[in-house]
């Protein structure tokens, strides 16, 4: 029988995203949005001394979207709407009063895109998969299964971070799979949701750069190959695997962390103190569910799809219709009760979608400002070949953590990095593992992530909650990270 879940706090632009003001604090929300929108104002009246129109030369006003972008939503918690005032921050600079023209041109280029277009109907289709798993009993079959071999916590997070890493050939299949199932037993023995969010947010994108098979590593083999770099897929791989410090450290804390051998530390220890105020975690109440493996099969079939057939979407797609078939076929639901479960969860993720949108339109604007060229341009005439990896790190860990690019950052710069790193005898592998590192490092920090938008609605964990207890860890991966690049530039490696 399908059963009523509770509703997912999804959108990014309500009360939800603030955690509950103590006693203590000082800032209502009323007094954050009012401070939030005069900084506002006052980027937009600065934004006017900006150079304007398409052939100008930007340079440093190129950072004002991402740096306002950040200012508002850390002062505001208000994320659709920072997004929404960044993206048109950047078409102000270049065409003044034909801005709001010109953002609207942005949208239809970026939303029309077809790479960012399918990662828009990704999500939906994964609204979908979370909604048929929360209502109609799948996420709590597989709990339940999960929960007769976690004896205790240590077990419990330990099985989270193992399942997170064996689905990571794609970060979005642990944050859906593992966040909607996990997230209730690991609550069971005394772990808030946002602990089990932390220890995907830690493994997900991290295990995926370093799984030969994921979708990351395919991306960045790829466009080395594409570069002129290396003459085989594995052959790359295997001197890019080493110096992924960031995402080595990364999956090690989050695995750590999951086993309760680092401390809990922070806003999400404040989260295990106070666990006895979060409603109590669903108990096994004895109904009649699907078996687990029903919950199995269509991730299996996802993980097929996307590896023989290289179309994620369609793994989704195919895995909707063979769930909707066990399920109607076992009689745990109707077609109509089935379709009304995947629709649901479609409508529940519209915001997420919506936030994505607007994330694309804010990359569109800045990469017109010429925003990466400038950061580049500033570094390539100055530096020692073997700092390059640790400069290339610190820079963009702090670039992506403000407005995460991911895909479109290795996109553009691995080709340049390749041909720079050529040109002064920098070590290419290094080098690209420290971009690579800096880009995994935004996906796991940066509030505007997809990755962590996806973790918070499938753990029901408020963004901004979930993005403030994770991001001391995170940072802690970046320190180790640091660490690694600092020692390659002392001892010389440029080969």
């Amino acid at each position: 029988m399908a059963h009523e879940a509770p509703s997912i706090p999804l959108s990014p632009s309500t009360a939800q995203l603030i955690p509950p003001a103590s006693s203590a604090s000082r800032f209502t929300p009323r007094l954050r949005t009012i401070i939030g929108y005069t900084g506002l104002l006052a980027a937009f009246l600065f934004s006017l001394l900006a150079p304007s129109g398409e052939d100008a030369a930007y340079q440093w006003w190129s950072l004002l979207p991402a740096v306002t972008l950040f200012g508002f939503v850390l002062i505001t918690h208000r994320v659709i709407e920072g997004f929404f005032w960044a993206g048109l921050l950047a078409p102000m600079v270049v065409h003044r009063v034909d801005a709001p023209t010109a953002w609207l041109d942005l949208v239809y280029a970026q939303v029309s895109d077809l790479g960012n277009l399918g990662l828009l109907v990704l999500l939906v289709l994964i609204g979908g998969f979370l909604g048929v798993f929360e209502q109609l009993g799948l996420a709590d079959s597989f709990a339940r299964a999960a929960s007769r071999l976690a004896r205790g916590p240590r077990a419990s997070g330990a099985i989270t971070a193992v399942s997170s890493l064996l689905l990571s050939n794609d970060n979005y299949l642990s944050a859906s799979g593992v966040g909607v199932s996990m997230a209730p037993v690991n609550r069971r023995y005394g772990l808030p949701r946002t602990f089990t969010a932390a220890v995907l947010r830690s493994t997900g994108e991290a295990g995926t750069t370093l799984n030969p098979i994921g979708s990351t590593s395919v991306l960045y083999v790829s466009l080395l190959l594409a570069a002129g770099y290396g003459s085989s897929e594995m052959g790359v791989y295997v001197q890019i695997l080493p110096f992924l410090f960031y995402s080595i450290a990364g999956v090690l804390i989050g695995f750590l962390l999951a086993v309760r051998a680092l401390p809990i530390f922070g806003p999400l220890k404040r989260d295990l103190d106070g666990i006895h105020n979060e409603e109590a975690a669903a108990e096994d109440d004895g109904r009649k569910l699907p078996h687990f493996l029903n919950f199995l099969a269509p991730i299996a079939t996802v993980i097929f799809v996307s590896f023989a057939f290289g179309q994620l979407q369609l793994g989704f797609v195919l895995a909707l219709f063979i769930t909707g078939a066990l399920l109607v076929a076992q009689r745990h639901t109707t077609v109509a009760g089935y379709v009304d479960a995947v629709l649901e969860g479609m409508k529940e993720m519209f915001s997420l979608v919506l936030l994505l949108a607007l994330a694309f339109v804010l990359v569109g604007g800045i990469s017109s400002l010429g925003f990466t060229g400038f950061v580049i341009d500033g570094v390539s005439d100055f530096i020692a070949p073997q700092w390059l990896p640790l400069i290339i790190f610190a820079i963009f860990a702090v670039t992506e953590m403000l407005v995460t690019l991911n895909w479109s950052l290795y996109i553009l710069l691995i080709p340049v990095l390749v041909e720079l790193s050529l040109r002064i005898d920098a070590s290419v592998p290094i080098t690209i593992a420290a971009l690579i590192s800096a880009g995994t490092f935004g996906l796991a920090s940066s509030i505007s992530s997809d990755v962590g938008l996806l973790i918070s609605s499938s753990t029901r964990v408020p963004l901004y909650r979930h993005w403030i207890t994770n991001l001391p860890y995170q940072l802690l991966a970046a320190c180790a990270a640091l660490v690694g690049y600092a020692v390659v530039g002392f001892a010389g490696i440029t080969g």
